[in-house]
């Protein structure tokens, strides 16, 4: 019996194909299911924005750890990241056009 470590990647999967745009949502649509969770660098809570316009890579990467966000939603936000990063990188999220300020 092979042992399966929780880190493991699927074999199976190609983890280098770009995210169709049909599959993209908008960053401002991904950082509201984000929303949801505490961010660990600021501690905002459950519905509290993290810093102005922006919110904390970690954040956004518990998100995904609990399936609130796709893969492509990450690849999404990754794009928006600078060339380097860490868990505190503030993601710049857009206001969508026709939003209320």
């Amino acid at each position: 019996m092979t042992a399966v470590h929780l880190y493991d990647c699927d074999p199976a999967a190609d983890h280098g194909t770009p995210v169709p745009p049909s599959e993209r949502r908008p960053l401002h649509l991904i950082a509201a299911a984000a929303l949801d969770y505490l961010c660990e660098i600021c501690w905002s809570g459950p519905g509290e924005s993290c810093e102005g316009a922006g919110m904390h890579l970690a954040r956004l990467a518990r998100a995904r750890r609990r399936a609130a966000i796709s893969a492509a939603d990450m690849a999404v936000v990754l794009a928006a990241a600078p060339d380097v990063f860490e868990p505190s990188t503030v993601i710049p999220v857009p206001v969508p056009a026709g939003a209320a300020s």
